[in-house]
């Protein structure tokens, strides 16, 4: 904001364009990506260079023209070529207006019979934060908005807003939120899409890159480049670029301001800061304990969804259940001293109800002897017997889970544990669930195979139990990085399933619930004396390719 001296200012940019028929055929040589751009102010002439991409344009007062918009000030040539310059007006407050930070677009159009030759340069430039004054600690929170253009069967305006948080300690940063594709001449919405935007802070220079996605029905793949700007990095910029499989590309500018009202995302398990909701599916069984604790019957098994939601404010966990009337609260009070371990994390509670809950947690990080985890972890939720209630025994597993844009390339083999409960068909002795599973993930074809191999300790005599080893048949990878599989026996008959995700923003661990039985009954057969159903959860670490 202010009077403006003669400069050249420091920018990022990016460079876009196409070919369109009146026709309305798709985009030929449709192109997108960065582009070194530079914008020259003159105050003598009150005038703006652009240069980018081997061309030139001079925009003076003379150039003038109504935006149409309080948040834009737009110049304007007619000509064989016609270009337009449009920036954003500075101001204190609104989405696109700013006191440091400005974005803004070059566009040219040159019309040949039915042929349109289209091109637009976004950039960002302004007051950027000194190198050496750039924060290297903590956290910063900004709400972003994004402008730009798509090349389809014509050019389209895009408009999104979103949110950025940048960890400046550890130089990364993540940006997320909608991105809209708009016809101009009608004011109809082409596309609603997600967009998320990854990259690393330079450990320098005020600066960073990154890999930029869309998902509006059809997957963008591109980048994007910016720094602060500020004398304390109170504002973002930067530009971005996408191109899909079948040729359409697009290209724009992001910018924003800190935002105290922006909620901030968990990036690891081993630092929770802020509150957070884990969604997960949980791999249940139902039964009537025969008074020891060790040896039950009356068995039913459960597959669903529930909520584990951790409070920063006073590190307690709330495990909610809406569907089924459960809402259990567990706080730093009801930690369990002589049940918790380095591994394990034990609460329990009686609730208003007058039944008691217990909450196990694996603890994540370095410290943990059975399993080092970051990003994935489980939970074993259990509500104990009383008079006129059966035990109802949950596992699950949460976390920070992989962005479906991060979803690596390639393959990778994972090894991990198993947690679970184990009960005979016939009833009898309960087991203790241990044991191992691998996978090898096809992340192209979106498949995976694998095994799991659990062992059952009894809880009522302490022998072991081998159950033998079973495949995962089936497996997919969908496109938000969740995990489905069957498990079957040896002769691929269908024992069970497991459903679960990968975690981490490289896809580093893995995790998930199943369930299955020993013996396929799908034939009405009765199952064997030793038939058992197994129910729990695995979680892992990459290995390898």
């Amino acid at each position: 904001m202010g009077t403006l001296q003669t400069e050249t200012f420091t920018s990022n940019g990016a460079n876009a364009s196409g070919r369109f028929y009146d026709d309305e055929r798709p985009v030929e040589n449709g192109t997108a990506g960065a582009g070194a751009l530079t914008i020259a102010y003159d105050a003598g002439t009150q005038s703006y260079t652009i240069t980018t991409a081997g061309r030139t344009a001079t925009f003076a007062p003379a150039d003038l023209v109504g935006s149409g918009s309080p948040d834009f000030v737009s110049y304007e040539k007619i000509g064989a070529t016609s270009e337009a310059l449009t920036m954003t007006r500075p101001g204190t407050s609104g989405a696109l207006t700013y006191r440091y930070v400005s974005g803004g677009a070059w566009e040219r159009a040159t019309i040949s019979g039915d042929q349109l030759d289209f091109s637009y340069d976004p950039f960002t430039y302004g007051v950027e934060t000194p190198d050496n004054a750039l924060v290297r600690s903590g956290t910063g929170l900004y709400a972003v908005s994004l402008v730009g253009a798509r090349a389809m069967d014509a050019p389209y305006a895009m408009a999104g807003s979103g949110t950025m948080q940048v960890d400046f300690l550890g130089g990364s940063l993540t940006s997320s939120g909608v991105l809209t594709s708009i016809d101009v001449e009608t004011g109809l919405i082409k596309s609603i899409g997600v967009y998320f935007g990854s990259g690393a802070l330079s450990s320098t220079t005020n600066d960073f890159t990154g890999a930029f996605f869309m998902d509006d029905g059809k997957r963008f793949t591109g980048g994007w480049d910016g720094r602060f700007y500020g004398p304390d990095a109170e504002e973002v910029g930067a530009t971005w670029y996408l191109r899909s499989a079948d040729g359409e590309a697009a290209a724009g500018y992001l910018i924003g301001r800190e935002d105290a009202t922006v909620a901030g995302l968990n990036t690891t398990l081993t630092a929770l800061v802020y509150d957070d909701l884990f969604e997960h599916q949980f791999s249940q069984v139902g039964f009537t304990d025969l008074g020891t604790g060790n040896s039950a019957t009356g068995f039913d098994d459960l597959r669903a969804e529930a909520e584990l939601r951790y409070a920063a404010s006073t590190q307690s966990y709330r495990y909610v259940d809406s569907a089924r009337s459960i809402d259990t609260s567990f706080t730093p009070a009801n930690l369990v001293a002589g049940e918790t371990t380095d591994a394990l994390a034990v609460y329990r509670m009686t609730a208003m109800d007058g039944l008691t809950y217990k909450l196990s947690l694996n603890k994540a990080g370095s410290g943990n002897s059975t399993i080092a985890l970051t990003y994935a972890s489980f939970g074993h939720w259990e509500r104990l017997q009383a008079a006129g209630s059966d035990k109802l025994d949950r596992w699950f597993t949460y976390g920070i889970r992989t962005n479906g844009f991060q979803i690596p390339s390639g393959t990778g083999t994972y090894v991990g544990i198993i947690r679970g409960t184990a009960n005979r068909f016939n009833g009898g002795a309960l087991y203790s669930l241990a044991g191992t599973a691998n996978f090898a993930l096809d992340f192209g074809n979106s498949s995976f195979t694998g095994s799991i191999s659990p062992v059952g300790t009894s809880l009522a005599d302490g022998s072991t139990r081998n159950f033998g080893s079973f495949t995962f048949a089936r497996g997919a990878i969908d496109l938000d990085a969740g995990l489905n599989a069957d498990i079957v026996n040896g002769s691929n008959a269908y024992l069970g399933y497991f459903q679960g995700a990968l975690y981490g923003p490289t896809a580093s661990e893995i995790g998930g619930s199943f369930g299955m039985q020993t013996e396929n009954t799908d034939s009405g057969s009765a199952p064997g004396a030793n038939a058992a159903y197994l129910t729990g959860v695995i979680v892992g670490t990459r290995t390898g390719n």
